[in-house]
This record gives structure tokens, sequence and C-alpha cells, in this order.
């Protein structure tokens, strides 16, 4: 994916709060569901994105760097633990409690759809609200950009927009995000979501000229803390989520968005993000660009 005229003016790693599970959960659900096709590929990328998520923890600090490995597995069912996936791991790491063999981050960590079901029959939000630590989040979501950027290249970027089709249909199916046939009233509900789940403090984004969609964010630990250190290390793929899922209402309808023109990152977190928009020309009109132009907060 071409990102030039890309930039960032970041000094320092934002301090990284908690997040709505469901947040984590629509990501990880977005993954599986994304890769179905792939086949025996599947196994191999999920792998890879667990190992490239576990790398991040441990370079973030978040699992100690020079621990032997079975006080690293330890420091990674304790982090799991406190995240709430006590039965998931209970499940699935019988007989290596105690053993240098790490817990499988991916399965643990994947959603169980049965949950779906309890937003779709009540009809109405959930009332759990349980909170996770950002780090694994932000690792998740550093590790499945590196992964596919290592994997699949120049096609990665296509998979991204899968994912993030997933991960619309998660959170609609667990109640957190209203459905809605119109697009600017459903784009809207998914920027409140984040908002309100704790990806960044607000949220702004629409058309500036025929062509191009500009996102602004204030504190949004995402950019400076996992997008500077994909570029630094030659990735170009963009994976924000709220961008992702955001745009999947409009990609439903024949919308294409395009490259990263720019991207600017202050030190405080502050994002604007220009990027190339291609409406569907035969339904798009003036009335389209006044609705676009009026998603925020």
């Amino acid at each position: 994916m071409c990102t030039s005229g890309v930039s960032a003016e970041v000094t320092k790693e934002l301090p990284r709060p908690k997040i709505d599970k469901t947040a984590i959960d629509a990501l990880l659900y977005g993954i599986w569901k994304s890769l179905e096709y792939l086949g025996k590929q599947r196994r191999a990328l999920l792998e890879k994105i667990e190992a490239e998520t576990l790398q991040h923890l441990i370079d973030t600090g978040d699992i100690p760097s020079d621990a032997r490995p079975v006080d690293r597995a330890s420091s990674l069912r304790e982090l799991l633990l406190e995240n709430g996936y006590g039965p998931s791991l209970a499940k699935r790491s019988k007989g290596n409690q105690g053993t240098s063999v790490i817990p499988s981050l991916v399965d643990i960590m994947k959603p169980d759809e049965n949950h779906m079901t309890v937003g779709r029959a009540s009809g109405r939000r959930p009332v759990d609200k349980q909170k996770v630590s950002w780090a694994l989040y932000e690792a998740v979501l550093y590790g499945m950009t590196s992964a596919l950027d290592d994997q699949l290249g120049a096609q990665a970027q296509l998979l991204l927009q899968r994912i993030g089709a997933g991960m619309l249909e998660y959170l609609i199916e667990v109640g957190v995000i209203e459905n809605s046939d119109d697009l600017e009233t459903l784009a809207q509900r998914v920027a409140d979501y984040y908002v309100s789940a704790g990806y960044t403090r607000s949220f702004r984004g629409g058309l500036e000229g025929p062509n191009v969609w500009v996102s602004r964010y204030e504190s949004a630990p995402y950019f400076p803390n996992v997008v500077r250190r994909l570029r630094d290390e030659g990735c170009a793929l963009f994976s924000c989520p709220l961008c992702l899922t955001g745009q999947s209402v409009w990609i439903s309808q024949g919308w294409r968005f395009g490259d990263v023109l720019e991207l600017r990152i202050s030190p405080s977190g502050n994002v604007t993000a220009r990027s190339k928009v291609y409406p569907p020309a035969e339904r798009f009109t003036e009335r389209d660009a006044r609705k676009l132009s009026q998603t925020k907060e």
C-alpha cells in the first residue's frame, strides 16, 4: 500500500488505558472469520499473528524479556488471568501450568460465538462492560498487522477490509452497535462506539473535497504506539480498527478507500489522517458529501 506523504511527529508513547472487551473480541472474531478461506495457510498465519503479538508484549515490557521461558509463560498466564481469560486459559492449557509452554494466545482469546446470540436475542445493549488491558489490544493489533504484511504483502490491505467487516458484524450481533439501513447513522454509531469503548477520546471524520477523506482523533494510543513501530519496520499497512469498521459500512455499498496520503501524529496522540476515497459515481451527490462531512464524536 502506498503511503507517500506520510509523516509522523512523535516523541513518546502514550499511556495505555483500558478498553472495552467487546473491542478486542470483535478484532479477534474479524481475524478468524476473514481467514476462513485460506485453508492450510490459515493456521500458519494465526501462528505468525500469535508470535508477533507475543513479541510486542515482550518488547513493551508487559512480559519480561530476560526471564526464563517458564517465567515468561507464567507472566503471560498472569496477564491473561488479569483480563478475564481464566476459563479459556484453564480449558486450553491443561497440564502446562508451571512449565515453559507458552499459552496459545490466539486460541485462548478467541471470542465465544455463543455470546453473539445475547445481543441478538435481547435486542438491547448488554450490561457487561468488562474492560481489558490496552496492552493486550495493542499487541494483537500489532501482531495482526505485522504478520499480514509479512505473509501476504500487497494483498494484506484487502484482507484488513474483510476483518473490518467481521468486526462490524460482531459488534452489531452482540448489541453494542445498533444496526441501521442509513449509512450515515450506522457510521456515526461505529464512531460513537469506539469513543465510548476507550479507543480514542474523540473522533471526527468527513470528506474534504470530492475524493479525500479526513479523520481526526484526540488521544488515540494506536497511532503513536503501534503505527510508529510499524512504519519504522517498513510496514505501510493501516489497521486502525475504527477506520476498518467504519469503512466497511461504506464499502458494502460500493465505496472504495485508497491510499493514506498524509498521516500526522502529535506527541499527545492527536492525529490527522487523509486518505483517498472513491464513492460510487452513479449514486454520489452533494447531499452524500454533506452527510459524510458530519460524522463526528
